[in-house]
Formats: structure tokens, C-alpha cells, sequence
């Protein structure tokens, strides 16, 4: 498949919105739930809900370093979305890009979008 099928670029707003050492949860345009971290100056998009049960990362503590979803105290990198606790899970990581000052977030094409394409 190209990066066309893949996935869909989406708008997730301002890239200076998202302040260094902030997390900022939203949903995009198709529903789909993601965390902005901004770490060092690079802005990351993770999936927005926790693997543990599906908790959304709305109400996530974030400090600079670690995301914690605060449903379960799950941790993860915030520079890679590894485990951190425990350290066999992860946060899957969007693609991310800045254009022009908007921050654009690659998401998947779920099985079902897929099959329409196919």
C-alpha cells in the first residue's frame, strides 16, 4: 500500500498551540482520539487511548517526560510511546508534520476503510 491508503492526513490545529512540556488530547475530524506532547520543541502524536483498557488520555498527566493515564498509572516515553510501567506495552506513535504552522496527523485506515478502498 502507498501513504495514500495508509493512513489520511489530518488537521490537529496550530503547532504553537501545543506549548513545550504540554500534552493536549483531542479528536480529529473522523473521531479518531490522539495526545499532542510537545518535548524538547518536537510536537509527537500518540494514539489517544491508553492500551490498558481504552481509557482516553484526556485527563493524562504529563511532565515533560512521561505520559501517565491516570485510570491505571500506565507510563510511557513520551519521546518513543514505550513502556515505561509496565515496560511490555507501548503508545503507538502517529506521523506528525508541521505545514505552515498547522500540525497535520497521519492516522491508519481501519480494516473496513480498507476493504472499501481494496
Amino acid at each position: 500500500m502507498t501513504a495514500e491508503t495508509d493512513g489520511t492526513w489530518q488537521s490537529a490545529g496550530r503547532a504553537d498551540d501545543v506549548w513545550e512540556g504540554e500534552a493536549s488530547f483531542l479528536r480529529l475530524g473522523d473521531g479518531t482520539a490522539v495526545l499532542l506532547v510537545n518535548t524538547g520543541g518536537t510536537v509527537k502524536a500518540f494514539r489517544g487511548l491508553c492500551p490498558h483498557q481504552g481509557n482516553t488520555l484526556d485527563d493524562a498527566d504529563f511532565d515533560g517526560e512521561i505520559i501517565t493515564c491516570l485510570a491505571h498509572m500506565w507510563e510511557f516515553d513520551a519521546g518513543t510511546g514505550a513502556g515505561v510501567n509496565p515496560t511490555t506495552t507501548c503508545l503507538p506513535e502517529y506521523p506528525s508534520e508541521i505545514r505552515d504552522g498547522e500540525l497535520y496527523v497521519r492516522t491508519p485506515v481501519s480494516a473496513s476503510q480498507k476493504a472499501s478502498v481494496e
